[in-house]
């Protein structure tokens, strides 16, 4: 693996375009003074990726970038590029199990651009990565952005200058360690990151523990709810069953009443339409016979009554007649007789009859006022019988007269008589008739009386039949009521009852269902209390809040697992590193020694694990942190560094304050030789590292770079001919009069040719 080429484009005073083919051993960069030459290394180091600005000699990153000149205008950008050749694959990077993957291409070209606000860019092979890739890169090739491979002007005792924290990074960056440190790094970065996330966790965790307690709490009751609605819809199932067989049972009972009542209604209705005449007054034709014969009765008895009282009256006055008769004729009697005519007297006679008939209908209590009236008015008409005079009565001719009436009305009663008998018998004949019908018919009205009461029997049944039919829908759509209800309430669409049968579960009454009813009613009221709800959100919430927090659970013991597996890889990490570090070590203080003696013809010098000590932060009053140092750090937070100890020859100088500036500068490229010779690294930048030297250190430093360059590619830049000799490719780099550095190129050889 060797260094191939650099193209630098706008970056510093390389306005144009220009390219470094790198394809010998020692390559030697010369100019003038403020030509330019060390962009080139600065170059290197801003495309392996320095960070820092002031290293390559600005302020800014718009520093890196050409500013312009009278003949070229500014530009906003720079870039550099940088291949190396891996045909042997020797460039790889590490997964998240610290395992290496080759890169598998031929060559491997980092190239990285700065814009004018400060911004970069980084690409390997043409794709856009980050400044971390490109770091792990080259750090397995032993290589970084400013490492001991690139040693520029004036850095030459930057290891003798180091502190013995920063000396040991150098040291395990030659050694080719770095790339441990990175995975060192990068695995505390997810350490760190894993412990925020296992503390956010748990926080989530605790936070989420409440609420857990509080909706399983919710779930059981829920459940408990769920088993007692699971109980409930069994206990509807059968209420429902029995009382759809009840139902069931009850209608058929009730056709069947109601079928049997209104066949019975039917033929008394029948009956009653057809003797409805029963109930009217019904005339028989006797009756008006009757009625006729009562009334000749009654005519017959008036005319009897009528020739009776005549014939009285004609017995009275025959025998009054006949009495006067039988008294002396010739004898004058003055008496007071009646001088009015016949007429008159029969007219006073039937006056006082009717009288005496009237008083025989009136009431008792009318009797003395009755007579007293019939008194005055008998005394009213004897005073008013004129005085007669003494006469001789002969009463004979009337006496003849009135008995013949009387032989004639006697007649006139023998056939009044038997008129009336034989009304009489008539009169009986056509009452039994007419009692005979009435039986009749009384038979057939109390028949048809107890054909209405039996109606009126039937419509009480009938109307009982309707309650019970109205009761029995008030029933069924209770029942229905019923089931909705027990949907709503146990949350599903339908109860599915049909299949089982009310007979298994006994005798099934309107009684025995009513004290089931109550027992369900007392379910649901114990249920409503749980909670009716089928509580699916709160199930949900519960499950999701559990499944969350078995997630974080999870999470939890996965972070754990990930921590004791970071802490595992840091731990096998630093002990690859500490045992790689202390190898490494041993061979370059052997190189160490060997070129410090070279060096100096004689001495010695070696490098040692110093402890550093330790600082604790404290917390003060006021929130201030003060700083302490500690002595008695324990072993688990002692961390070392390296020491440099030097004797030189003939000089009991052991302290590097001590050495004077060329032995400090003899001091650190021995130093840089050890380290390169130990683990050589792909190429290796010397920035005028030989400008103290004199003319015999000189050739020694030319000696050593012959020597180094069998394992390592040298691009040196310097003003020593001692050094140019031994390189053998320069690149001239020239300042042009259009402001922007220039590149020539001259092979040795073929100067060399061109000369002879």
């Amino acid at each position: 693996m060797h260094l191939k080429r650099l193209e630098l484009n706008g970056f510093k005073s390389f306005a144009k375009k220009s390219e470094f083919v790198f394809d010998v051993p020692i390559i030697a960069v010369v100019g003038p003074n403020g030509s330019g030459k060390s962009n080139v290394v600065e170059a290197i180091r801003f495309v392996l990726g320095e960070q820092s600005v002031k290293s390559m000699r600005g302020k800014t990153g718009s520093d890196l970038i050409f500013k312009g000149s009278k003949d070229i205008t500014q530009m906003s950008r720079a870039s550099v590029s940088i291949v190396f050749d891996n045909t042997d694959r020797v460039f790889y990077l590490h997964n998240q199990n610290n395992s290496k993957i080759s890169v598998d291409f031929d060559e491997v070209a980092i190239s990285r651009e700065v814009f004018a606000d400060g911004s970069n860019t980084y690409m390997i092979n043409g794709h856009d990565v980050r400044m971390k890739d490109v770091h792990e890169l080259i750090a397995s090739v032993n290589i970084g952005a400013s490492g001991h491979h690139i040693i520029s002007q004036g850095e030459a005792d930057r290891y003798l200058n180091a502190n013995l924290k920063d000396r040991r990074e150098l040291i395990e960056e030659a050694l080719g360690l770095r790339v441990y440190q990175y995975r060192i790094k990068e695995s505390r970065r997810k350490l760190e990151r894993a412990e925020a996330n296992i503390h956010e966790s748990e926080l989530l965790r605790r936070e989420l523990a409440p609420h857990i307690k509080f909706l399983k709490r919710e779930v059981e009751k829920i459940q408990k709810a769920k088993d007692l609605r699971s109980t409930l819809l069994m206990e509807y199932k059968t209420y429902l069953a029995c009382e759809d067989y009840l139902i069931r049972s009850l209608e058929s009972q009730l056709d069947s009443n109601r079928s049997d009542v209104q066949t019975e209604y039917t033929k008394v209705q029948e009956f009653l339409s057809q003797h409805a005449s029963l109930v009217e007054s019904k005339k028989y034709p006797e009756e008006e016979s009757l009625l006729e014969k009562n009334r000749l009765l009654r005519d017959n008895a008036e005319k009897a009554l009528q020739l009776r009282q005549e014939l009285g009256r004609i017995e009275g006055m025959i025998s009054l007649l006949r009495k006067q008769q039988e008294k002396d004729s010739t004898v004058e009697k003055v008496q007071k007789q009646a001088s009015f005519s016949f007429g008159q007297i029969e007219t006073f006679i039937t006056s006082i009859i009717g009288r005496i008939e009237e008083l025989d209908r009136a009431e008792i209590s009318f009797l003395p006022s009755g007579l007293e009236s019939l008194k005055k008015y008998i005394s009213g008409f004897i005073q008013e019988t004129p005085t007669q005079k003494r006469v001789h009565l002969d009463n004979s001719q009337e006496i003849s007269e009135l008995a013949a009436r009387q032989t004639q009305l006697n007649e006139r009663m023998g056939e009044l008589a038997c008129s009336e008998s034989s009304i009489q018998d008539e009169i009986q004949s056509l009452q039994k008739m007419l009692d005979e019908k009435r039986a009749q018919t009384q038979e057939s009205q109390k028949q048809y009386y107890e054909y209405l009461a039996l109606k009126k029997e039937l419509d009480g049944r009938r109307a009982l039949i309707a309650n019970r039919d109205e009761v029995l829908g008030s029933r069924i759509h209770a029942r229905t009521e019923e089931e909705q209800e027990a949907c709503v309430l146990l949350c599903i669409d339908k109860i599915e009852y049909q299949k089982i049968l009310a007979e298994e579960q006994g005798t099934v009454t309107t009684q025995s269902q009513e004290q089931s009813r109550r027992q369900l009613e007392r379910a649901k009221i114990r249920l409503e209390d749980m909670g009716g709800a089928s509580g699916v959100e709160v199930i949900n919430e519960f499950e999701e809040t559990k499944e969350r927090d078995d997630f974080l659970e999870k999470e939890i013991i996965d972070i754990r697992d990930t921590i004791e597996s970071l802490n595992k890889i840091i731990a096998d990490l630093k002990l690859q590193l500490d045992t790689e570090f202390s190898s490494g070590l041993k061979k370059i203080n052997q190189q160490f020694d060997k070129f410090f003696k070279l060096m100096f013809g004689g001495g010695r010098a070696d490098l040692d694990p110093a402890v550093i000590k330790k600082r604790k932060k404290k917390s003060l009053e006021g929130g201030q942190l003060e700083l302490i140092e500690t002595e008695d750090d324990t072993e688990s937070q002692e961390e070392y560094g390296i020491d440099i100890n030097v004797q030189l020859p003939r000089k009991k100088v052991t302290d590097l304050d001590m050495l004077s500036g060329g032995e400090r500068s003899l001091t650190s490229i021995a130093l840089l030789f050890a380290l390169s010779q130990v683990n050589p690294p792909p190429f290796l930048v010397l920035d005028e590292t030989d400008a103290a030297l004199d003319e015999a250190n000189s050739k020694k430093y030319g000696d050593m770079i012959e020597s180094l360059s069998a394992y390592s590619q040298l691009v040196v830049v310097t003003h020593n001919r001692e050094t140019m000799s031994r390189a053998q490719t320069l690149f001239g780099v020239t300042l042009g009069r259009d402001d922007s550095s220039s590149v020539l190129s001259l092979r040795l050889e073929d100067a060399a040719k061109y000369a002879k």
